[in-house]
């Protein structure tokens, strides 16, 4: 068993090794990530119609959150209630070693091109620039904020402080009285056509969709603020209401 500083120290080695231009977009996403948790009421108190969002989803080589590591990212800006298609993110992480033969029936992401993608230091810190002070959005977002939080914490050595809201939450609590449990009921439900599905980018595609719905949803209810939408899917879960 690994001691428990032993990610703290992996960190460091991988920080030194970065040139000069690395330590410092590293040292200014650890800024901004500080910024972040000092004033979350920033995020809070911005008006939903000019709030940006980023729908996330993650490809990994298992489905243990607290084990699995990165294959693969997709997140998909949506900025002024509005999907931006031109502003999408998506890369493969490089990997040791290729991923269980099942696991890669799943994601499509063959060994070679997992082999040549990506490195995790440079994949995260894209990933992190582009999220940017946004709130993050996903389906089942324990999930991905979990290997996230511990990818960037192990690989980087920084803290992951964006709010995550999750659709699985949210959909059930203005949509009530369906029987939709999955991402593919609720693209089904409301006619969205996947562009594939298990790949990062469409299932981020999906969720930026199904979070338009909901913001129209928010406005129409008279929600203004991120932070009214917080406080619902907040209170969502406290009332257990997930399907």
């Amino acid at each position: 068993m690994k001691p428990p500083f032993s990610a703290a120290i992996n960190a460091w080695r991988i920080r030194r090794s970065l040139d000069i231009d690395g330590r410092e977009r590293l040292e200014k996403l650890r800024i901004r990530l500080d910024h972040m948790a000092a004033r979350p009421y920033f995020i809070e108190r911005a008006p939903l119609a000019l709030a940006r969002f980023v729908a996330l989803d993650l490809e990994t080589t298992g489905p243990n959150m607290l084990q699995d590591v990165i294959i693969s990212i997709g997140a998909v800006a949506v900025e002024a209630r509005a999907v931006h298609h031109a502003r999408a993110f998506e890369v493969v992480l490089r990997q040791h070693r290729p991923s269980e033969v099942d696991n890669i029936l799943v994601h499509q992401i063959g060994g070679q091109q997992q082999m040549a993608g990506v490195s995790p230091v440079d994949a995260l810190m894209d990933c992190l620039e582009f999220l940017g002070d946004s709130v993050v959005i996903a389906f089942r977002a324990e999930f991905d904020e979990t290997v996230l939080t511990r990818e960037v914490n192990a690989v980087l050595g920084l803290p992951q402080q964006h709010t995550f809201l999750d659709l699985a939450v949210l959909l059930p609590s203005v949509f009530p009285g369906t029987n939709n449990d999955s991402l593919d009921d609720w693209a089904q439900h409301f006619g969205i056509r996947p562009i594939g599905r298990h790949r990062a980018i469409a299932d981020a595609y999906t969720n930026a969709q199904l979070m338009l719905l909901v913001l129209e949803h928010a406005h129409r209810n008279g929600m203004s603020t991120v932070g009214e939408l917080i406080k619902m899917e907040r209170a969502q879960k406290w009332l257990g209401k997930r399907r």
